[in-house]
């Protein structure tokens, strides 16, 4: 035997002549030997080398023969690998636990060296004996399953002979005068499929072809393949295939169409409108896509449940259905995501068509949908983008589409906007303030500033908001609401957030650590975060591991946060309240909180909207807002806190009116954490104007 294929033997004995002898007899032989002196170390070796053959001692330390035998056994490929047993006893016993222990062989000592040579070469023989008969019994099973439910010869003219099994679902076969055809078993219209195929197969290529019996839910579905064989003949194997057309149906609907509302889904549509396209472009005919995004309808989901969500949606695609059910333009409509749709206008659509498809869109969703006992009032906001002029493929239409959609949400929603190419400038825009905002927090490059908050007679500091400041290297400074804004959109607010708070967190130890007596810091926090109990519980503990008193914080939420969902909001309130924080709102008085919510909610501050602060002095309505928003606020025991404060005539009214704080730029500007440090630090009153005549003009209240 040649080095490159010799058989290798693993020989296991303690007695180390015994392995000198047995490595030597076996080399000599054309082996490859490995010799080891245990069994452990026998099967270490075996996974190590994979060995054609083992012989193993019985009598050996760390692991007999026996128990090596049966480890071998148990290991990958060990099951088939030839293992000789050799022992010095030749008792029955010894033998039978030998083979029990799983061994091929046995060899009895003293050993014939001569003989075990040969002994082992039969062995080899046996094994490659019993491994080629257990690949035939292998390739013979996987035949005799793969054998199909009906076999039969068929010659050139189609005449069938030999049905070795019948095929239930097919015609019974009968020719009293002559051989049967295949038009007896073939229905109308496939004969000439299956002579094409027979002929192709005669001339020595198979061929196939498929068939069906039946109609409705009856109905079955075979496949014919013809083999070549002797005599001018062909053997022919059908077999039922239709559990797989009933599974490729399957696979197809679900694949193309939405499970929940039956409409096609996004691959579908994807599909559709590019064959659309292609035929408008030969015909030079125009093709309109709308983007359909329900508003805020995660709301539904989150307070009610995806089954509510789920009914919602269905009776909202049926509404959308009806509404495309109009003479002109032909409108195919799908849901491509959780509340998106896109409708697809064929035909020769103008871009008044498109608007009017949109128009029918949001009158069809107008009145209140009745769910679960709960009445709900659905809005679109769509986005219309026209072929070719908005886009020359199906990517491109919809992209603009979706951009356009976005123009309408960020117009107030439930409205539908015509893509432009100022619309992609904006989004251009968007998409790099996006970036650069990613870059910026990872890099630290954003700032926490604070805006002092004074009281509102004796204007000494008295607390102070958080504010983000992002000051770009090249643009200057991006106004705050332009960047959080896109970080809400984004779900970059949650880290920012987080962020914001610990930064908060370690100013406040700095400066308590110099002996500054520290103040009430306010701290927005998102929406995002409000409505999910996880941030929150993240948010207390930056607090807590901070080792700062809850109490040194002022969390704010805007009233549309509060309004979202007023059960969960109380809930987080009360949650957030009980740990420590003082809690806020924000902007109030734009519209949304009504008296029975506000007294519900465990609130310590009010902040008036500076909207309503601007024109006090010279606008009537608002001195009236801000007037009884203080009094409602104090009325409830809370503290009022007017922002936006420009002006000494301002100040004067809000004195006169006992509002507690103010803050804004008559003051103070935001300022960085050092500043507004030394500022705390100074426990100088803000100076503003005349002082004690301001003190004066505001003793009465």
């Amino acid at each position: 035997m040649s080095g490159a294929t010799a058989v290798r033997v693993l020989v296991a004995d303690d007695d180390r002549l015994l392995r000198d002898i047995a490595c030597a007899t076996l080399e000599a032989a054309g082996f490859a030997v490995e010799a080891v002196a245990s069994g452990d170390a026998a099967v270490a070796a075996y996974v190590r080398q994979r060995p054609d053959l083992v012989l193993l001692d019985v009598e050996m330390p760390d692991g007999d023969g026996y128990q090596a035998c049966t480890n071998i056994r148990a290991l990958p490929g060990g099951f088939d690998v030839p293992i000789v047993m050799v022992t010095g006893l030749d008792d029955p016993m010894s033998i039978n636990l030998a083979y029990d222990a799983g061994a091929t062989d046995f060899v009895v000592k003293p050993i014939n060296w001569p003989l075990l040579v040969h002994r082992i070469r039969y062995v080899l023989r046996g094994a490659r004996t019993i491994e080629a008969l257990r690949l035939s019994e292998q390739k013979n099973s996987a035949l005799l399953r793969a054998i199909p439910d009906g076999l039969f010869l068929v010659d050139a003219a189609g005449c069938i002979s030999h049905w070795f099994s019948p095929l239930a679902g097919l015609p019974a076969l009968a020719a009293p005068a002559g051989a049967p055809h295949l038009n007896q078993l073939l229905p109308p219209g496939t004969l000439a499929r299956a002579m094409q195929c027979l002929d192709a197969t005669l001339r020595g290529t198979p061929a196939a072809f498929e068939f069906a019996h039946g109609a409705g839910e009856a109905q079955r579905h075979f496949e014919c393949r013809y083999l070549p064989n002797a005599g001018g003949q062909v053997l022919a194997i059908v077999r039922d295939i239709s559990q797989r057309k009933h599974t490729e149906a399957h696979i197809h609907r679900l694949a193309y169409f939405d499970a929940l509302t039956g409409l096609p889904n996004r691959e579908w549509i994807g599909e559709y409108l590019s064959a659309s396209l292609r035929e408008a472009l030969e015909r030079q005919r125009p093709v309109a896509l709308l983007f359909v995004d329900l508003d805020q309808f995660k709301r539904i989901n989150d307070t009610l449940g995806h089954e509510t969500g789920d009914a919602l949606l269905s009776q909202v695609a049926e509404r959308l259905s009806g509404a495309l059910a109009y003479t002109g333009a032909g409108g195919q409509l799908a849901r491509v995501g959780g509340d998106e749709f896109i409708v697809v206008l064929t035909g020769q659509p103008t871009a008044g068509d498109a608007e009017q498809a949109a128009q029918r869109i949001q009158n069809s969703l107008a009145a209140p949908f009745i769910q679960g006992g709960y009445e709900f009032v659905v809005t679109p906001s769509i986005g219309i983008a026209l072929f070719p002029e908005h886009g020359a493929d199906a990517q491109a239409l919809m992209k603009n589409a979706d951009l356009a959609m976005y123009e309408a949400k960020a117009a107030g929603r439930n409205q539908f906007r015509l893509y432009t190419s100022a619309v992609n400038a904006r989004a251009v825009k968007r998409l790099s303030l996006e970036m650069e905002l990613r870059r910026a927090f990872e890099n630290q490059l954003l700032e926490v500033h604070y805006q002092p908050k004074y009281d509102a007679h004796s204007l000494q500091v008295a607390g102070a908001e958080a504010l983000l400041r992002w000051f770009h290297p090249q643009r200057g400074q991006i106004p705050t609401g332009d960047f959080v804004a896109v970080a809400e959109e984004t779900g970059l607010i949650g880290d920012i957030g987080r962020w914001t708070l610990t930064q908060v967190c370690a100013h406040l130890r700095q400066w308590r650590a110099a002996g500054v007596a520290v103040p009430q810091i306010a701290v927005n926090v998102s929406g995002r975060d409000f409505m999910r109990q996880g941030v929150l519980l993240r948010l207390s503990q930056v607090v807590e591991e901070s080792h700062l008193p809850p109490s040194l914080f002022e969390l704010e939420l805007t009233e549309g946060v509060l309004m979202q969902d007023v059960e969960s909001g109380q809930r987080s309130l009360q949650a957030l309240k009980e740990f420590g924080f003082a809690l806020a709102v924000d902007d109030f008085g734009t519209g949304y909180c009504s008296l029975n919510y506000l007294k519900r909610f465990p609130l310590d501050t009010l902040k008036v909207d500076r909207a309503f602060i601007n024109d006090l002095t010279v606008d009537a309505e608002d001195a009236a807002i801000v007037r009884a928003i203080i009094g409602l606020g104090h009325n409830l025991d809370l503290k009022i806190v007017a922002e936006g404060v420009e002006s000494l005539e301002q100040l004067q009214f809000l004195r006169g009116e006992r509002c507690d704080l103010v803050q804004g730029f008559l003051m103070s500007r935001a300022l960085p954490a050092a500043s507004f440090m030394e500022l705390v630090r100074a426990a100088q009153p803000a100076a503003v104007g005349d002082i004690g005549a301001l003190r004066n003009a505001g003793a009465h209240g």
